[in-house]
């Protein structure tokens, strides 16, 4: 008997439960080089499982988003090297972007469960990780698309009349800039 079970309370029957929802399917992002698209659907199908395991919908999105920024850049070429290097790179470059190395957050990984989810090197991954990160010019902590709202309102910040810089959300919070602004 499975302990977590729910047990039935009365004569009335348990509902069946739900079959598992299946992996979305990943459509060709028409914005892909078509002679790339077979090796991105083979990296996204590696980031959605990622996701699905360790990850919650934002983040794994924003893995995706990032794999298809790579793609469609040709300072990349994302038909070289192995899937899983790439796979556990986009994970890397989310993961510092929205600090999901610190064990305070909600959703956190260590370097260690990326790697080894994978089954790659560490200094393979981190090098390919910053290279992603420069090459696409990513800004840390405030990049639309790849980090969460908050971080982006903490960490971009507004230059006000007298010079003065505040946070963006500071300066929604005075009313200086709309509610849903966006950095840019």
């Amino acid at each position: 008997m499975n302990e977590n079970a729910p047990e039935s309370t009365g004569s009335q029957p348990l509902p069946a439960p739900l079959p598992p929802t299946p992996p979305r399917t990943l459509p060709d992002d028409a914005r892909i080089p078509t002679e790339m698209r077979e090796r991105f659907r083979e990296v996204a199908t590696l980031l959605g499982q990622f996701g699905q395991a360790y990850l919650d919908p934002e983040l794994t999105a924003f893995t995706l988003e990032l794999w298809r920024r790579v793609c469609r850049r040709q300072k990349l070429d994302c038909r070289r090297g192995k899937p899983a290097i790439w796979a556990a790179s986009m994970v890397h470059v989310i993961a510092r972007m929205n600090f999901l190395f610190d064990p305070n957050q909600p959703v956190h990984l260590t370097f260690d469960t990326i790697c080894g989810s994978f089954q790659t090197n560490k200094t393979t991954v981190g090098s390919k990780a910053t290279e992603i990160e420069r090459a696409l010019r990513l800004s840390q902590h405030a990049e639309p698309g790849l980090c969460r709202r908050e971080f982006m309102d903490d960490f971009t910040t507004v230059q006000l009349s007298n010079g003065m810089l505040v946070s963006l959300r500071m300066a929604k919070q005075m009313g200086l800039v709309p509610p849903d602004a966006m950095p840019g």
